[in-house]
């Protein structure tokens, strides 16, 4: 279910935004939740998780998710995406490009993704 909140895991506290199952109008609701959440907390310190499994991708996606991660640049230390496949790898590395961010790392799992985010440094 969309969505961005604070969850835990192993102690440490983990931004979850999920994607999953979305289109354009529940990313952008997610996008709009998100912003202010994010924009709370120091810079560079947000331990990230991004799931986007089995949601819809196009350009008028991938250009929202660009802007929206370079808007989150200078407060996300790390960030873990889940379900990217397809066309949304396209995308995932259509953003690597358009934002040069360094910070953003696929994974397998949701399991997988929050273990290697709580032994980020």
């Amino acid at each position: 279910m969309a969505g961005a909140q604070w969850i835990s895991h192993k102690g440490k506290r983990i931004f979850l935004i999920d994607f999953s199952k979305s289109d354009i109008t529940a990313i952008n609701a997610t996008i709009a939740q998100a912003k202010p959440l994010i924009t709370s907390e120091p810079q560079l310190s947000i331990l990230c998780l991004v799931d986007t499994t089995d949601s819809k991708f196009d350009i008028e996606i991938s250009k929202t998710l660009q802007n929206f991660s370079e808007h989150n640049k200078p407060y996300i230390k790390m960030t873990a995406l889940v379900g990217v496949e397809g066309l949304q790898k396209v995308i995932y590395y259509g953003v690597l490009m358009f934002t040069k961010r360094t910070n953003l790392m696929l994974k397998n799992s949701r399991g997988e993704a929050l273990d290697w985010l709580v032994a980020v440094p």
